[in-house]
């Protein structure tokens, strides 16, 4: 079954949506690569075409190489598994995703992994509205169409099903191009056609979707319909600010552009080219000639594959070089311009092509006359070299055995008997055949000539062999003397072995035993000092001794048989001795840290007892604080500004804790006390602080811990309970003085409209993403990107350190309030205009595009000053000449 017979069988038509719209998406990128997608799940197997849509969409290199022919599968798996790394790298979710499913063409899964780059790439980028991709997106689209009462948007799907909603984003930023007043809901198809259309010829926006994948739909495809209105965010959301912009592309297609392509195209061929050129000259001069027939032989075929895979490109590119120099040249005379002074020189260049050729001659035709010389001498030399071997092989063989070892020769009485049998072998077999072999071999070598590097190279081999065969020889019978002593040595070592493993047998029982009396021993479950001191008189006068008889005797019984062991080469029995002389020793040790807990275990008795009574009157202190705390909260009255300096004084005072306006409470305390306020404040001078208090507790709560305290007979408080209490009463406190604070910045806020100010209140809580009643660095750039503010992160930083009076990294919902209003007025000064000016300059400022967006007596004031506003062609805004003309008049 082909890889698109599941989706023919399974019916899932979001999923042919899908599949068109992200084909569609994707094509608009990989068009600037003159590349494209006819079958999304073919045409991505490769990997090519994934690896160019992430440069394109990340602006970055996905890897240094990559196959751009792949024919096998592993060619192509090595291309997907670099494009999923630097996915990885980019911290795209991949889960349950590999580059096998693109390759064999798992469709939901390739359909998975392009909504992942969608969503990565151009749904995330609309964090700077300073909410997460989706629900920014759809908090954009609400804010743009609340002026249109009869188009409501829940939903990426079927609240779009009429196009109304695509619609009325159009008329939203740009009114003059759709009558929205005359569209009827009832006739989707028209409403979504006329979106399409106008997006894609008024704004390039591709047309990603059908119009019958969503007219008429009850529910259109949610993933598809994010990635149309993704692109329509990135053409209008920027602010009131991008509403009046457009964007100026100068266009560059004169002479001077021409050759400044041929300049480039020429730096980037011809420093590579000669370089190469210098480094060949180089290579083929400084050329050693062969002295073996295999490498010349490689030498040759490496020269003939250099002539056909390295060179014909270089060929091309002297061609490409040559030929762009000259085109260069000849437009410079043709057109009045200075001849260029090209870096390298072309002469340069053409000169060391010459060189190289002539060398490339030589060196083939000397290797090959090379050649020819080697082949009279192959069969006479391969006759020595057959026999030759033979030898070497017996003699690297002989090289591991008995007769070249050095120092102990057995360490078992089988091994001794072995060794002796293999040398009378050698003695009486092998050495007289391997003699007569080699005198053979001498015989034959003898007309070789040593000119010739392999035929040298045998000469030395028989050299060598003769030195090892009389080497064997002298060695046999001192070998054989050697092996008996260590027969007879290794039989006396046998019965001391029998002796140690009956000493070990016996003491790993015994050790067995006593750790388990000692574990016990050690084992207090009685708690009193009494109980403690019986136990220690017990360990040391009972159990201790018991160990030394039992045990250390025994151990030092068998350490008096380790050294006759090692020298006979036993190592695997010394290994035995030096494991259970270390079980020995961990016993030991565990006494002596055993001795230690009686006196650490009375310690702690008296211990516990007096920290369970600390903790005991700690917490029915903190009790009683805990109402007199509720009570003082309770008794707060008067008016906004009296509550707010109370509650602020008086969660300092419990709670150590300020961050609040500190400039509103000191304005309300030099305005006098209230008699209210002159209550609050007797309540308050019994108080002191909680926070101190239950650090105490909590400190009181880490000893009984360490202690091991699971019970305390004085109190039933926990801590547990102490600190939910403690929790509680902080956060009512923290609540009351943030509502309070609330109020009374929004009864000073009498300059903005109730729309402003309910704007930036539903902004303030919205970006208080910790509930804390105040906006941290990160919380008020968000914010500032969600109110729409035409700022950059560093003014952002710089208003929000000029607001941060107190350094304490935080701002109040008052100074945030405060801010809002001076960034929500407008300004007209050069300065401003320059700035508006910047804005627009990514597109064409044509005529066209000023009565798109600007208003008809803008427009006509434009075209009656045209030649003080537009530049000498007449059809671009030039910033110059337009600010220079209404700043004069």
């Amino acid at each position: 079954m082909d890889r698109r017979s599941s989706v023919a069988h399974n019916g899932d038509e979001w999923v042919d949506v899908q599949k068109s719209t992200f084909t569609r998406w994707a094509n608009t990128y990989l068009s600037r690569k003159r590349m494209q997608i006819d079958d999304l799940y073919e045409d991505l197997s490769d990997g090519i075409r994934l690896i160019a849509l992430l440069q394109i969409i990340c602006r970055e290199k996905v890897c240094k190489k990559f196959n751009k022919k792949p024919r096998m599968r592993i060619q192509k798996l090595e291309n997907l598994n670099m494009a999923f790394a630097f996915m990885q790298k980019k911290n795209v979710n991949l889960t349950n995703l590999g580059s096998s499913d693109i390759l064999d063409g798992n469709q939901k899964l390739i359909l998975g992994l392009m909504w992942t780059l969608i969503k990565s790439f151009q749904v995330a980028e609309i964090d700077v509205e300073g909410v997460s991709g989706k629900d920014g997106l759809l908090l954009w689209v609400n804010r743009a169409l609340a002026d249109y009462p009869n188009v409501s948007v829940k939903n990426f799907s079927s609240s779009w099903a009429d196009g109304m909603a695509f619609c009325g984003l159009i008329h939203r930023y740009y009114p003059g191009l759709i009558d929205f007043d005359k569209l009827d809901p009832a006739n989707a198809e028209h409403n979504v056609k006329l979106a399409f259309d106008v997006a894609l010829e008024k704004f390039k926006v591709p047309q990603l979707l059908n119009v019958a994948d969503v007219a008429g739909h009850a529910k259109p495809d949610e993933k598809s319909i994010m990635t149309y209105v993704s692109l329509l965010f990135k053409e209008f959301a920027s602010g009131v600010q991008k509403r009046k912009a457009v964007t100026t592309i100068c266009k560059a297609v004169n002479i001077a552009q021409r050759h400044q392509d041929l300049a480039a195209e020429y730096a980037q061929n011809a420093s590579g080219l000669l370089e190469w050129l210098t480094s060949q000259v180089d290579r083929f001069q400084t050329q050693t000639q062969p002295r073996r027939m295999a490498e010349t032989r490689d030498s040759l075929a490496q020269h003939l594959e250099y002539k056909k895979s390295e060179k014909p490109p270089r060929e091309a590119m002297y061609v490409a070089v040559e030929g762009c120099a000259g085109r260069w040249i000849a437009s410079c005379k043709n057109n009045n311009r200075e001849i260029p002074v090209l870096d390298p020189p072309v002469e340069k260049i053409q000169e060391m092509k010459s060189r190289l050729d002539e060398l490339e001659t030589e060196y083939e035709l000397r290797l090959r006359k090379s050649l020819e010389s080697f082949k009279k001498t192959e069969i006479f030399l391969a006759r020595v070299v057959k026999e030759l071997e033979k030898v070497e092989a017996w003699a690297k063989e002989k090289e591991s055995s008995v007769l070249f070892e050095e120092g102990l020769l057995a360490s078992t009485t089988a091994e001794a008997e072995e060794k002796l049998e293999g040398v009378s072998f050698i003695q009486e077999i092998e050495l007289p055949r391997y003699k007569h072999l080699l005198a053979t071999v001498v015989e034959h070598s003898q007309g070789l000539s040593p000119e010739n590097a392999e035929a040298a190279s045998a000469v030395e081999r028989v050299e060598a062999m003769k030195a090892f065969v009389a080497d064997v020889d002298g060695k046999i019978e001192d070998v054989k003397t050697k092996l008996l002593e260590a027969l007879r040595a290794q039989q006396e070592v046998d019965a001391v072995v029998k002796d140690c493993k009956i000493l070990m047998r016996n003491l790993k029982y015994v050790i067995e035993e006593m750790d388990e009396e000692v574990e016990v021993a050690t084992r207090l479950n009685e708690s009193t000092k009494d109980g403690v001191l019986a136990a220690k008189e017990h360990f040391e006068n009972v159990l201790l001794p018991k160990v030394h008889q039992a045990v250390v005797s025994e151990n030092e019984n068998l350490l008096s048989k380790r050294e006759v062991l090692a020298s006979a080469g036993r190592a695997g029995d010394v290994a035995l001795i030096d494991k259970m002389n270390a079980r020995v020793e961990r016993l030991l040790a565990t006494c002596e840290d055993k001795r230690g807990l009686f006196e650490d275990e009375l310690a702690n008795v008296e211990r516990r007892d007096e920290v369970c009574r600390k903790f005991a009157d700690l917490s029915g202190k903190l009790k009683e604080r805990y109402a007199q705390s509720t009570q003082a909260i309770n008794n707060v009255e008067g008016t906004l500004a009296d509550q707010f300096s109370a509650m602020v004084n008086l969660r300092q005072k419990l709670f150590r804790s300020n961050t609040v306006n500190f400039d509103e409470v000191k304005h309300t305390e030099e305005n006098g006390k209230t008699p209210e306020e002159t209550q609050v404040e007797d309540a308050e001078k019994e108080l002191a602080s909680l926070a101190e208090d239950m650090d105490e507790l909590e400190k009181v709560n880490d000893e009984l811990e360490r202690l091991r305290v699971f019970a305390n007979p004085y109190t039933t408080e926990t801590i547990h309970s102490l600190r939910a209490q403690f929790v509680s009463l902080e956060n009512a406190v923290r609540d009351k003085v943030k509502s309070l604070e609330k109020e009374v910045a929004l009864s000073k806020l009498g300059n903005l409209t109730p729309q402003q100010i309910k704007e930036i209140k539903e902004v303030f809580d919205h970006f208080d993403l910790d509930h804390d009643g105040v906006l941290a660095r990160e919380e008020f750039i968000m914010a500032c990107k969600g109110l729409g503010l035409n700022l950059s992160e560093d003014e952002c930083h710089d208003q929000f350190d000029k607001m941060d009076e107190d350094d304490n990294d935080e701002i109040s919902f008052e100074e945030f309030s405060k801010f809002c209003g001076e960034q929500l007025q407008s300004g007209s000064s050069k300065e401003d205009v320059k700035v508006a000016f910047e804005i627009l300059t990514n597109e064409n400022l044509t005529m066209e595009k000023i009565e798109e967006q600007f208003d008809p007596p803008i427009v006509e004031f434009m075209k009656k000053n045209k030649d003080h506003v537009m530049s000498d062609e007449g059809d671009l805004l030039e910033y110059e000449k337009f600010t220079s003309f209404i700043f004069s008049l």
